[in-house]
């Protein structure tokens, strides 16, 4: 008998609307504290049109998205002399910036789901070769059922060997 995804699962997760702004969702993941996968990044799944799952948006997405011109600053300055730090203004601006873009802009598109049934052996295939943490498990009829953190199937796993070791 083999342990199947919906055993493992989270299924409380936060979702978000793919035609939100970034600053909206910067809130949502600020504020979700049980979304939380083995190193404290957080995501959240996106929904189009029919809450269907278009993407998956994490804290990296977001952190890579709206510091990027800083970035670019960073690497631009030729004095090698140290970068100045993050001000009250820059700090406005990306907030001005966050307010004008889209979850879709910025979001993980190729998402790669599990259905409930599927047992942790196609969770770990998965997990592993698509180099992922985190896996929305959707039902037949289309919905999200749940999600699955790559944290939770190492312990499950692991707890099923050194149970028998």
């Amino acid at each position: 008998m083999s342990i199947k995804v919906s055993a493992v699962m989270t299924p409380e997760f936060e979702t978000v609307c793919e035609d939100q702004s970034l600053l909206d969702a910067m809130k949502h993941l600020r504020d979700c504290p049980e979304v939380v996968d083995e190193i404290g990044i957080k995501c959240v799944i996106v929904l189009g049109e029919n809450d269907q799952v278009t993407g998956i948006l994490t804290q990296s997405d977001v952190v890579g998205e709206i510091l990027l011109p800083y970035f670019v600053r960073d690497l631009a300055n030729v004095t090698g002399q140290e970068s100045p730090p993050l001000r009250t203004e820059d700090f406005k601006a990306l907030g001005v910036f966050a307010g004008r873009v889209k979850v879709k802009d910025v979001m993980s598109r190729e998402v790669v789901t599990l259905a409930p049934d599927d047992d942790l052996f196609r969770a770990a295939d998965v997990v592993t070769s698509h180099k992922i943490k985190s896996v929305p498990v959707i039902d037949d009829e289309g919905r999200v059922a749940g999600i699955l953190y790559r944290s939770t199937l190492y312990r499950t796993i692991a707890d099923g060997i050194l149970a028998v070791v």
